[in-house]
């Protein structure tokens, strides 16, 4: 009997259903859209901020001891201390490794370049530019056992007039920032010779490399005052095997922060501290947490009117109702059976539009995504129990008024028609 009046109610009132269904199908659309979206993009837009350099820097602990006298401070020396290249493939072995995107180790060195009154100073920086690391004992079975990383990866924002080194084996060539090429008068394709000196007890050794310009380097940084090399050739150079000065980390901290990935790589090589780019990493999840409470907003909005409309047509339909109403109260009916068969049409509308409003608002989502931030959004089966509560909750509470007046009916005022 109750399944007949409920089909009855239904099908007589198709009108009125279809608005509230399509109020519904609004807000649970948005509501999806937004949740595709802001759970897609931040992700999304964290690699975007990736591909603007490194937002961790790894050195090595030193010493630092305070000089001068009682009552004078003369400052401090710190010792100077390296990194081991033998022990960079730790920093792929954390908890965290499936975020680390990149790492590039750095050695530099105060080179000259010309020739007598033309010799000018410059740092030389010994990197990977394209370089497969070996992970020597990998966190889980599963994980690769190769790991290919280098600046190009961790810097793709970097201005390159030519070809970024390819070859990791490559002790010829060179890329040369524009002000140093500039300086210098070089251009592709040619050649300059580089040369070390060291200091060892008294006695000047001078080491000479000749590089081809592969590439000329303009990121607005210090990088366009500098000449790049693969590092064991800054290695060799400088006789300082297996040493590095810093790291530079590329590491995507959406979903942990990034102080996680420091304490961790600390933990994988003590001799090391991790330092945090804290200005790059606050702008990132400053800007990240915007996007979501902007969405936010937009979704409660979104199904504040959603509820209004239902609330509205549930109101009518009581109102027209008010006569049907008074007669099941004067067979017997409960002011319980009453209730329940309003929240009943109601979660029938909250589910039809839930399950609608999921469809179009996937649909939305791709627009979103291409027409905004210029990425396609991942479906997500996940939302769709969200959608699904969500849209029901609303319409039942939407109804909650309308039903309480059901219930406020009285059958002999109703039916003579008062």
């Amino acid at each position: 009997m109750f399944l007949r009046i409920l089909r009855k109610s239904l099908s007589k009132r198709k009108s009125r259903i279809a608005i509230a269904v399509i109020s519904v199908i609004m807000g649970a659309a948005i509501a999806t859209a937004l949740l595709s979206v802001s759970l897609d993009v931040s992700e999304k837009v964290g690699y975007e901020f990736r591909k603007y350099g490194a937002n961790l820097i790894v050195v090595p602990k030193s010493d630092t001891i305070e000089v001068g006298f009682p009552g004078v401070d003369f400052g401090s020396v710190t010792e100077q201390r390296y990194i081991n290249e033998s022990d960079l493939w730790k920093i792929k072995t954390i908890f965290w490794r499936n975020n680390v995107l990149g790492f590039a180790p750095i050695l530099y060195q105060v080179v000259s370049v010309g020739e007598n009154q033309y010799e000018q100073n410059v740092v030389l920086a010994g990197t990977y530019f394209n370089k497969d690391v070996e992970i020597i004992e990998p966190y889980s079975l599963d994980d690769p056992s190769i790991f290919n990383t280098g600046i190009q990866k961790i810097s793709p924002w970097w201005k390159v007039n030519g070809n970024w080194i390819e070859d990791q084996n490559d002790t010829t060539s060179s890329m040369v920032g524009i002000k140093v090429a500039e300086k210098l008068n070089l251009e592709i394709g040619n050649i300059f010779t580089i040369k070390y000196y060291e200091n060892y007890e008294g006695l000047i050794n001078e080491t000479i490399y000749n590089l081809t310009v592969k590439g000329i380097i303009e990121t607005d940084g210090n990088e366009d005052n500098q000449i790049f090399v693969n590092l064991q050739v800054a290695q060799d150079l400088t006789s300082r095997m297996d040493k590095v000065h810093l790291i530079q980390v590329s590491a995507l901290c959406n979903a942990c922060p990034v102080d996680t990935f420091a304490e961790e790589i600390e933990g994988k090589i003590p001799y090391a501290e991790a330092r945090t780019v804290k200005q790059l990493v606050n702008a990132e999840m400053n800007i990240l947490g915007k996007i979501e409470d902007m969405m936010f907003l937009v979704t409660i909005v979104a199904l504040l009117a959603s509820a209004l409309g239902v609330m509205t047509t549930m109101t009518t339909s009581v109102i027209e109702r008010q006569k049907e109403i008074g007669l099941m109260k004067s067979v017997g009916a409960e002011d319980k059976k009453i209730a329940f068969l309003f929240l009943s049409e109601a979660s029938i509308i909250g589910a039809i539009g839930g399950l609608v409003g999921y469809i179009v608002g996937t649909v939305l989502a791709q627009f979103i995504g291409l027409s905004v931030f210029d990425t396609s959004i991942t479906p997500r089966v996940e939302i769709i129990p969200i959608a699904l509560g969500i849209s029901v909750g609303i319409a039942l509470l939407a109804s909650s008024l309308p039903v309480r007046r059901a219930t406020k009916v009285e059958p002999a005022i109703v039916l003579r028609g008062e």
